[in-house]
């Protein structure tokens, strides 16, 4: 009898379980494991021959695309697979934090860099080499090591957090982009079919994990105050930064390059956490808007900020490079402007908004 109440007690504890789990942590355990099985898949393709890239389905994948491209398909390739650059999604989500959902943006934006710096050192510890150089497009040059894919990583984590938050408006493109641009990193002989792959696999799981644990982060970061939150902030990007020179340094081909990409995605995301920390109290920049023609103008504010501190900013500093003979001038010039993109694009940006009443 006992042993039956017993039974029981545990039954509906687990039909409970089952029942209150919501359909999204069903999702994020699919997710996990086709994340998982393609990393696996990829490695045991790369690793079952020595040397790791003298697997003949990469070989037959790559050797096949090169000698039937076309022209034309390789330049609709080419506008494909730029769509996957990191500036390209910056630029769409910026638009959208200024003409859609502040918060749902500025989660997307901190996970896209996230995964970038993720998969930068990613590549570092395997340290494996892309196509031979003659197998690539004469669009693209490309000199970082190629497992995983970027651009395959970064187009799932993008797609996959709007596909997140719109659902089914999204599904398609969360799905549709993702393979097109993978696709065009393999056509273009830049990546190996192992390498997209393995992309795919690890923004799967960094998705999941974002399902399984974004909420309860943001809920325990919103009970903290201001400066809790950027002392995570700093500590987070600290690791960052110091995984990247330390995976970088001495280890891969161009690591200064690396190490100065790598470094100024991680102080970007530094200065837009902590500009967003403070933007409430200082701001308080809503999303709401009454006429059609302000949208206009907000994304000509967005287009002109971003404008002046990227690209202007870049040009003064080109002087100031020139006119210093110091080594360490131009890396340093380089966050510096990268840091300011925070402050500049968060705050400066809405604040005009905000006084134009708009």
């Amino acid at each position: 009898m006992v042993k039956t109440t017993e039974f029981k007690r545990f039954y509906k504890k687990l039909y409970s379980l089952l029942f209150i789990m919501k359909k999204k942590n069903i999702i994020a355990i699919i997710m996990t494991a086709i994340g998982i099985a393609l990393i696996t898949s990829a490695l045991v393709i790369v690793y079952a021959s020595y040397p790791p890239r003298g697997n003949t389905i990469d070989a037959a994948i790559t050797d096949y695309f090169y000698n039937n491209r076309s022209d034309a398909l390789e330049l609709i390739m080419y506008i494909i697979t730029y769509l996957g650059e990191i500036l390209v999604y910056i630029g769409m989500l910026l638009l959208l934090y200024y003409l859609w959902d502040k918060k749902r943006t500025y989660r997307t934006m901190s996970l896209l860099i996230s995964s970038t710096v993720i998969n930068v050192s990613t590549k570092a510890i395997f340290d494996l080499p892309r196509p031979p150089s003659v197998q690539h497009s004469d669009y693209i040059k490309e000199i970082s090591p190629g497992l995983p894919s970027g651009h395959a990583q970064l187009s799932t984590t993008f797609w996959g957090m709007l596909g997140i938050f719109l659902k089914k408006v999204m599904i398609v493109f969360s799905i549709l982009l993702p393979l097109l641009i993978g696709f065009s990193r393999i056509y273009l002989g830049v990546h190996w079919f192992t390498d997209v792959i393995m992309g795919y696999g690890i923004a799967l799981i960094i998705l999941a994990l974002y399902i399984f644990f974004g909420e309860y982060v943001e809920n325990f970061l919103n009970e903290k105050s201001t400066i809790i939150k950027i002392l995570v902030t700093i500590a987070i990007c600290a690791i960052f930064a110091i995984l990247a020179i330390f995976l970088f340094y001495n280890r891969v081909e161009h690591y200064e390059e690396q190490i100065s990409s790598a470094l100024k995605l991680i102080v970007m995301l530094a200065t837009l956490s902590i500009s967003y920390s403070v933007e409430g109290s200082l701001i308080n920049f809503s999303n709401e808007i009454d006429r059609w023609w302000k949208y206009l103008v907000r994304i000509l504010i967005g287009a002109i900020t971003f404008g002046i501190f990227y690209f202007g900013v870049s040009m003064l500093f080109d002087l100031a490079i020139n006119a210093v003979a110091w080594v360490g001038i131009e890396l340093t010039l380089d966050l510096i402007r990268y840091a300011m993109l925070g402050p500049a694009l968060i705050l400066f940006a809405p604040w005009i908004m905000m006084k134009l009443k708009v």
